[in-house]
């Protein structure tokens, strides 16, 4: 018999999901299982020339009891 593993599913659930958007939109998705995750990415989105920084124009934080947006007005020198 063929054992199949599911990679994603009853596994811990996240700390929180940043939805990237751009004109409105969820471009992208990041889970994260830890605060440390979290912080590093919207540090690379509060971090000039990073990719997130350039190519998203808000972050949105699912925490899924609250929701915090970071729109590119937060960031420093934006």
């Amino acid at each position: 018999m063929t054992q199949i593993n599911l990679l994603g599913f009853n596994g811990p659930a996240p700390h929180s999901i940043i939805y990237w958007q751009q004109g409105g939109e969820d471009q992208s998705k990041t889970v994260c299982y830890t605060p440390d995750e979290e912080k590093w990415a919207l540090d690379r989105f509060h971090t000039a020339g990073d990719y997130y920084y350039k190519t998203y124009d808000k972050a949105v934080v699912d925490y899924g009891d609250e929701v915090v947006d970071y729109p590119h007005s937060l960031r420093k020198g934006a």
